[in-house]
């Protein structure tokens, strides 16, 4: 407790509490709340100037030891003159945070109070003690976690619970009996410690992976738990409630002490957990209340408040959030690699069960010792002798399927500055990184062993600069350089995959014949972020030339790592914005790619960058599905364009052929001749010969309709396919072609809030428009229930009879919970542009901007409105972010390069979507 400021703090009570027995308990709150204030406010400020985050919260915890004393002594008072005998003995104690000497703004207040009562009048007298400060408290607006325990109660708890047993450990006399906080002491560190280590310390190792893992095993994410996340405030506590029980630390320096730690390591710990401490402080304070996620919003705002100095709030963030990720991850790396060693139990890891099991006796390796699964260091030191084993180190962990000790991390970490310019041109460093970079399988934790020690961005400087790096992109979950490593780990993990969708592309890695080009290619696929640049590809491929050099990669080996680096979004960009189905954007992809090769690399990179965005959040059934049409289709046009070509007309020619050689009876051939005369090639190139089939078919009806009934004119038909396992349904709606028809369709979509995820839109030259959707319910699954066919088709049926629909008052009473929590512009900036290089025939026009019922059918309405054509669109739902491509013409089907008119039609849009 800090003497001076202790001083203080007790003469402002002094003045403010003392000899107030005679007031009533109303005015006695008064004063408590005035002091309080006052204090707070003292805080505040000294808070805003920069003091430490560990001296204001053990300020803030001696504010409340002051007054809870005060409120002691005067409960103490009350019972006396009630009672006017011995009281029994009772002690009040700190526990948990508090107990630590640490309170954060707005944090809980945990107290124990400790009695000895021997008799129900005992008990009695201790129950009005407790009421009394506890009403206080409660009246006060402080939020406290409490138990009255006897002694032998308390023993008896922590030893049946550890959570208790951990809060005890920090356990502070606060006011009392002294004799019976000596006798706690005592009697807790004899029955609840002694004999006790093994299980409490087994209980702490697992109790710490099971919060890493909810946290994501990583410190590195876009949004982190300051007090809970990997790297957190627990890391570090966790380290000395370890500490305390197996060799009675209290502090780091007891760590120094033992050799443990040098003291520049402890003073690295100590710096990371004062800085967490501020930030947590400063958190509470914003929110007004406790709260730990640093959300993105927080994070440009405690930038601010922390006083970071650079220009645009994207750069402030940038650096205050490369500040925490350096500190936590020294924490999580560093911290639990003692709490490990202490605990002997650093083999922890089941995320590699999947591999070869490892070996469990001792063997002497490359000057390392192997066993039960664990390198150490041996007798004397390995990497003195040959350098070189910084780097092979690595590589025996792939080669024996084993972890690296406690120890031997240590060591390394120490070594790190010899990892130097020429150490890396070394030919030996250099087979052994492209050794460790062609084990399939068995890449993503030798990588993650190597960053976590500092060592990945020292073997590859280019990586470097991506370490603590924020994504400001919506779909990364994670900071550059952890997207970077959990991409590589996706790649690991489908080599023997047997559940989809990782095992649909086992085959394609197993057959991989240069797996170090793919590895390296993901390692630098990112690298060009560091520089800023709104196309990072480009940076990242003259990255990918510069280590392709240095590693003596010449060739095919380089123009394909060059190309994979350069090309790594393109994939999935053809597949999510361009039309499959389209023979033109199959041979122009199949011209980038160029060979099997490239494109099976590419396929893999592609799918594993997706599922690397955070925990699969990137990854979806559908967009899986295209991508394998997209890999699929170019596969066969890489076989020889011409005959690509040719393969699609006759396709074509077959498909009619063989629909009029099964036509049922009730069909006129003509009508198949003039459904395949009245739609153009790229019709026939989308649609399956079923779909065209039940087309075929639904236009018979739509005409026979038409022909039986007076009113059919307005009324459209609606066919229904459902596909469970893919999760969606198909619909087509046929009807005469107007204007505003995709508009009315996908407004009726909302209204009943079912999800369209893609739309191909035909019309016919007599005419006739065919609409094809699928569509998925609001938890995205296949439209099964028939009461959401019947109300889409009721109000369609409506919109379609109907000059001016207004769908106003049917999306209000369609109260649906959102699949995605709703983003601030911030969070997700509206984007409408237009593209006039991705089709020769079609104008294309792009929105992103975040979901709500009804988009689509806004975004329809202002291109019909503003005189454009839609010919098809792509249609993805991401998370609660729409990202919609719509391929657009003239009304005489003509690609529009106008600039007025396009211009227009970009404000027309972002004025109808804006809500």
């Amino acid at each position: 407790m800090p003497p001076v400021y202790l001083e203080k703090v007790l003469r402002h009570a002094e003045r403010e509490l003392v000899h107030q027995s005679h007031l009533r308990p109303t005015d006695l709150l008064d004063i408590y709340r005035r002091f309080l204030k006052l204090e707070e406010h003292r805080l505040k400020l000294e808070h805003k100037h920069g003091e430490g985050g560990r001296d204001l919260c053990k300020k803030r915890a001696d504010v409340i030891t002051v007054m809870l004393r005060h409120l002691w002594n005067s409960a103490w008072e009350t019972h006396l003159r009630s009672h006017m005998d011995k009281p029994p003995q009772i002690t009040l104690l700190a526990v948990g945070g508090f107990g630590r000497g640490e309170l954060n703004p707005y944090s809980d207040i945990d107290i124990l109070f400790l009695h000895q009562a021997s008799n129900a009048k005992a008990t009695a007298q201790v129950t009005d003690v407790v009421q009394h400060v506890l009403y206080m408290l409660w009246d006060i607006g402080f939020q406290v976690g409490h138990a009255t325990r006897t002694l032998s109660e308390v023993i008896s708890q922590a030893n049946g619970d550890l959570r208790t047993k951990t809060s005890l450990l920090e356990a502070r006399f606060l006011c009392g009996d002294e004799s019976l906080y000596s006798e706690f002491e005592k009697t807790f560190e004899r029955r609840c410690l002694h004999g006790h280590e093994k299980e409490y310390l087994a209980w702490r190792v697992a109790d710490q992976r099971e919060r890493h893992e909810k946290a994501g095993n990583t410190p590195f994410l876009q949004e982190p738990n300051v007090k809970s996340g990997c790297g957190g405030l627990r890391d570090y506590q966790n380290l000395l409630w370890v500490g305390k029980v197996k060799r009675g630390f209290t502090n780091t320096q007891a760590l120094v002490d033992a050799q443990l730690l040098t003291a520049a390591e402890r003073k690295q710990l100590d710096r990371a957990y004062d800085f967490l401490l501020r930030i947590r402080t400063e958190l509470h304070y914003m929110q007004k209340r406790s709260g730990d996620v640093l959300t993105l919003r927080l994070q440009g705002q405690i930038a601010d408040s922390f006083g970071y100095q650079h220009r645009t709030i994207l750069r402030r963030m940038e650096a205050f959030m490369r500040d925490y990720y350096e500190n936590t991850s020294l924490l999580y790396n560093l911290g639990n690699t003692i709490s490990n060693r202490l605990c002997g139990t650093a083999k922890t890891r089941t995320k590699w069960a999947f591999l070869p099991f490892r070996a469990t006796h001792r063997e002497e390796i490359d000057g390392f010792v192997l066993e039960n699964g664990e390198i150490e260091a041996g007798a004397t030191s390995p990497v003195a002798e040959d350098p070189v084993r910084l780097a092979r180190v690595f590589l025996l962990t792939q080669l024996h399927n084993a972890e690296l000790g406690p120890e031997l991390k240590l060591r390394l970490r120490r070594r790190l500055y010899m990892v130097d310019r020429r150490f890396i041109y070394q030919t030996a460093v250099r087979e052994t990184l492209l050794a460790i970079l062609s084990r399939k399988g068995q890449v993503g934790r030798a990588l993650r062993a190597m960053h976590e020690l500092g060592f990945l961005g020292r073997f590859f400087p280019e990586f470097r600069p991506l370490t603590c790096l924020v994504q400001h992109e919506f779909f990364h979950r994670y900071t550059a350089d952890e997207h970077t490593l959990v991409c590589i780990e996706m790649l690991d993990r489908i080599i023997d995959a047997t559940e989809p969708p990782f095992s649909k592309y086992r085959a394609i890695l197993q057959n991989t014949a240069r797996p170090h080009i793919l590895y390296l290619a993901m390692l630098l696929h990112d690298t060009g972020k560091s520089d800023n640049e709104e196309r990072h590809a480009e940076a990242s491929a003259v990255n990918a030339v510069r280590v392709a050099r240095r590693m003596r990669l010449r060739g095919t080996d380089l123009s394909t790592l060059v190309f994979l680096v350069d090309h790594h979004l393109t994939m999935s960009e053809t597949a999510r914005r361009k039309n499959l189905d389209n023979e033109e954007t199959i041979i122009d992809f199949a011209r980038i790619v160029q060979n099997q090769e490239r494109l099976d690399l590419l396929m893999l990179l592609t799918f594993a960058d997706t599922m690397g965005t955070g925990t699969g959040r990137g990854y979806s059934d559908w967009k899986d599905l295209l991508l394998w049409q997209l890999y699929r289709r170019t596969s066969s046009a890489l076989s020889g364009i011409k005959e690509f070509r040719a393969m699609a007309e006759k396709a074509r020619l077959e498909i009619q052929q063989r629909l009029l050689k099964n036509l049922d009876k009730e069909f006129d051939p003509a009508e198949v001749v003039a459904h395949f005369d009245n739609l153009p090639p790229g019709y026939f190139e989308s649609m399956s010969e079923d779909l065209i089939r039940e087309h075929i078919a639904i236009v018979h009806g739509f005409l026979k309709y038409q022909l039986t009934h007076d009113d059919a004119s307005l009324r459209p038909i609606v066919h229904w396919r459902n596909f469970p396992e893919q999760g969606h349904a198909e619909v087509t709606v046929v009807t005469w072609d107007r204007e505003h028809i995709f508009a009315r369709v996908t407004g009726s979509f909302a209204a009943c809030g079912l999800t369209i995820l893609k739309a191909d839109i035909f019309t016919r030259d007599d005419s006739i428009a065919i609409e094809t959707f699928y569509v998925a319910t609001e938890r995205l699954e296949a439209v099964t229930d028939p009461r959401d066919r019947t109300a889409f088709e009721k109000i369609l049926a409506q919109a379609m009879s109907t000059e001016q629909f207004d769908f106003t008052q049917a999306f209000a009473k369609k109260t649906v919970r959102p699949r995605f929590p709703t983003y601030e512009p911030s969070d997700l900036p509206t984007r409408v542009s237009i593209d006039l290089r991705a089709s020769r025939t079609h104008t294309l026009l792009d929105v992103q901007t975040a979901d709500y019922p009804g988009l689509l059918y806004r975004i329809a309405g202002a291109i019909a409105d503003q005189g454009f054509n839609l010919v098809s669109a792509r249609i993805t739902t991401e998370k609660g972010a729409a990202l919609d491509t719509f391929y657009l013409t003239d009304m005489k089907g003509k690609k529009v390069e106008t600039e007025e008119e396009l211009a227009g039609l970009i404000e027309e849009v972002r004025k109808r979507i804006a809500i």
